[in-house]
């Protein structure tokens, strides 16, 4: 399996809150991690106005950012299903 995602984050997207920015779902009774509805609406709001106008510079990092953070936990994610035993 090649796998082309970051094993490691560099840095996490500064509005990216401490508390509540990730939820655990169990599927199947495997831990499945999603971003929380504040990470999905901060996202939302993100490429909404990428598709009006242009982003800052600062708004184009925080949304990479929040790319690569959604890259690992769905990195994560595959790891876990694929190493449950049932």
């Amino acid at each position: 399996m090649t796998v082309n995602l970051p094993i490691k984050l560099e840095n996490l997207p500064r509005s990216l809150p401490l508390d509540g920015a990730v939820r655990i779902d169990l599927v199947e009774g495997v831990p499945i991690f999603r971003a929380s509805s504040l990470v999905i609406e901060r996202i939302e709001i993100l490429l909404g106005k990428q598709k009006e106008n242009a982003l800052t510079e600062e708004e184009e990092i925080e949304l990479d950012g929040y790319e690569e953070l959604d890259d690992y936990l769905s990195f994560v994610n595959r790891i876990l299903r694929n190493s449950s035993i049932i």
